[in-house]
């Protein structure tokens, strides 16, 4: 499959955490995909290194706590397939509450509020302190214990926890890292001797920080891709409660689930769609979807079977991102097309760094001889990526292509899609290509564009997830 060669030179993000989480004619000097490696030995000619430790781990017998490095993009989801069963939490009727992890295996937390609050020991039921708004709390992880310090940082003792701490008043906020959250915090210790920051509240308030940095801060006329947004993401919500119970919370506060700012991102536009939608999810079956999303598309979305393996899903399939005669609904995202190119020695760092983490086989010094796409879906997105090297040869799938293939930008990001051609020069590879994420399920710029257009948000969320009803759960 090839791309426009009219492309958007020097892309930056500038769209949403969540749009950005997880789109005829020949070109020129276009080479074939399979790339022979005379060709890359006669321009890349090859050069000629490490060593790890072990790391003492302290156990801890809480709540079954288990900390770990969240993913860093909304393609690490599990794919559904392989998803936990929900724990019986969510009960028709009611409102649920959810346990999101904002700050996971850390050192240290410090926590305050914008009005009064309470910080107590839950295995106890001991009340540490109570503080006025912007007084702050300090945690840090002492092995099996929670060392709390009080304002002013006069020592309160080592406690097992959890710590919770509540607000007062009843539109009281807490804070953590610089943003405030609705509802109470909990610190629990894990078994790695680190300290996990969850914080507690129902969903509906939960939804008001997810929803706007998901899809946006949108206007009025396209209120119906917000309310869109809302039910995909409480769907996605309550089918997954339960999930990272292990962990000692429901859901990440990123990418790895779905981006929560809390207080801090609420819209009030954001907010009315959620209130007009409240209690609406998506079934099928009778049963909540696992309502995937990512940001754009690029003209069609994936089946999941093909982006993760596994089973098809009814609902999970690929669909064109239009209607009869339009054009693709997620035309007007900055990433519908994008070019992104490495030099040799750039690329090489990049997979150097990369790669081990993919393939421990691959470590010491590199230097890469061969890359070539070995096959792609009928969506025309990259499946297998084959990268020689004087190690070897690694064969990457889905997920794996685009941590490996980082931007060579601030941070190197990941490689915005796997669908992507690759064009070679003299020294040095071009990916042209289009989209945002996964592709699989609602595509968030689609849904900005069909509301454009004058479509309602149950229009929106049948497009893209083929068979669903929608049902309210709660009121």
């Amino acid at each position: 499959m090839r791309f426009s060669t009219s492309i958007m030179r020097n892309i930056e993000d500038r769209v949403p955490a969540g749009i950005v989480t997880d789109h005829a004619g020949t070109m020129p000097d276009l080479v074939p995909d399979r790339v022979r490696s005379a060709w890359w030995s006669a321009h890349f000619p090859i050069p000629g290194w490490v060593a790890w430790w072990p790391a003492l781990v302290l156990l801890l017998v809480i709540l079954g706590c288990a900390g770990r490095p969240a993913p860093s993009d909304r393609s690490a989801r599990p794919a559904p397939s392989e998803a936990a069963p929900t724990t019986g939490a969510f009960k028709p009727g009611q409102l649920p509450m959810i346990r999101i992890g904002l700050l996971v295996n850390r050192d240290s937390a410090s926590l305050t509020g914008t009005g009064r609050f309470r910080v107590v020991d839950r295995a106890s039921g001991e009340v540490i302190g109570t503080s006025s708004s912007g007084q702050i709390w300090r945690m840090q992880a002492k092995g099996a214990w929670i060392d709390v310090s009080a304002p002013g940082g006069s020592a309160q003792g080592l406690y097992t926890g959890p710590i919770q701490v509540n607000p007062l008043a009843r539109e009281g906020r807490l804070k953590a890292a610089d943003r405030e959250y609705r509802g109470s915090m909990e610190v629990v210790s894990n078994k790695n001797g680190k300290l996990t920051v969850v914080n507690i509240l129902d969903v509906e308030n939960y939804l008001r920080g997810v929803v706007p940095p998901e899809i946006g801060k949108l206007k009025e006329d396209r209120i119906e891709a917000l309310k869109a947004q809302a039910v995909a993401a409480r769907t996605y919500t309550v089918a997954n409660l339960g999930r990272r119970k292990a962990l000692g919370f429901d859901l990440y506060g990123t990418v790895a689930d779905q981006v929560y700012h809390g207080y801090s991102a609420e819209w009030p536009l954001a907010d009315r769609a959620i209130s007009e939608t409240r209690g609406m999810i998506a079934t099928y079956d009778g049963k909540p979807i696992a309502a995937q999303y990512s940001s754009t598309c690029a003209g069609e979305t994936e089946s999941i079977e093909d982006a993760w393996g596994g089973n098809p899903i009814p609902y999970l399939r690929s669909v064109r991102d239009r209607d009869r005669g339009s054009d693709d609904f997620c035309n007007h995202s900055p990433v519908y097309t994008w070019r992104v190119e490495w030099n040799k020695n750039t690329l090489e760092n990049i997979l150097a760094t990369r790669l081990p983490g993919l393939d421990p086989r691959k470590r010491g010094e590199f230097s890469l001889r061969d890359i070539s796409i070995k096959s792609r879906s009928p969506t025309g997105r990259v499946q297998q990526l084959e990268i020689k090297s004087n190690h070897g040869t690694t064969t990457l799938r889905s997920g794996q292509i685009r941590s490996a293939l980082r931007r060579p930008v601030r941070g190197q990001p990941m490689l915005r899609s796997t669908k992507f051609d690759l064009k070679f020069r003299q020294n040095s590879v071009v990916a042209e290509g289009g989209g945002y994420g996964h592709g699989i399920g609602m595509c968030q710029m689609g849904a900005i564009g069909m509301a454009g257009q004058g479509y309602k948000y149950d229009r929106i969320l049948k497009h893209y997830y083929r068979g669903i009803d929608l049902d309210r759960v709660y009121n």
